[in-house]
């Protein structure tokens, strides 16, 4: 049992490091809390990717009842306590891209292999029916930047097989990067997705 232990020593260590630094970036007066609003950033950036409405219900609530006395500031130990639990147990892990792909498939009836940025922006401010998971305009103006064909004349078209390929490899090279196996998982951040 003292070898799992010790197997996995390093690697908190180096999950709490990682976990330092990202929130180091939104401390900006250097006290060891952050606003409300940057937890969800500082989440995506590690790796896990809730929803507005359970940042809005349950993380944040969860963060501040740590410490009530911070006027709505997060701390440092609050996050990071929240933050390992959520990592060890990938709560928030993205998900892998045979999800992804088939929610574009449900967008996309007829096969074309392809989603209207129109429509995709329409579906995309109200994700799930509610308005606080939607993306906020300038998310939207990025994740339309980034996902639409920028070879194709038509750049109103969403080639979603092209955009699910290049986003779980850009999170999986970010989070290798990011860890650099500071989970201990062998094969990377998701167990080699």
């Amino acid at each position: 049992m003292a070898g799992v232990q010790e197997a996995s020593a390093p690697s908190l260590s180096k999950l709490r490091k990682v976990i330092k630094e990202a929130f180091s970036y939104f401390d900006k007066i250097g006290n060891n809390t952050v606003q409300q609003d940057e937890v969800g950033t500082i989440m995506r950036y590690l790796g896990q990717f809730p929803s507005e409405s359970d940042l809005k219900d349950i993380i944040i609530p969860e963060l501040l009842d740590e410490d009530p006395s911070r006027d709505g500031l997060v701390t440092f130990e609050a996050f990071e306590k929240v933050m390992l639990r959520d990592l060890m147990d990938r709560v928030y892990d993205p998900d892998d891209s045979e999800t992804l792909l088939a929610a574009f498939r449900v967008l996309d009836p007829e096969g074309k292999g392809y989603i209207d940025s129109n429509l995709m922006h329409e579906h995309l401010s109200t994700r799930g029916g509610k308005a606080a998971d939607g993306f906020r305009e300038r998310e939207m103006s990025e994740f339309l930047e980034y996902a639409k064909d920028k070879e194709s004349a038509d750049s109103s078209k969403i080639y979603y097989e092209d955009y699910v390929a290049k986003l779980t490899a850009d999170i999986e090279k970010h989070l290798e990067h990011l860890y650099q196996d500071a989970r201990g998982s062998g094969g990377g951040p998701r167990g080699g997705m």
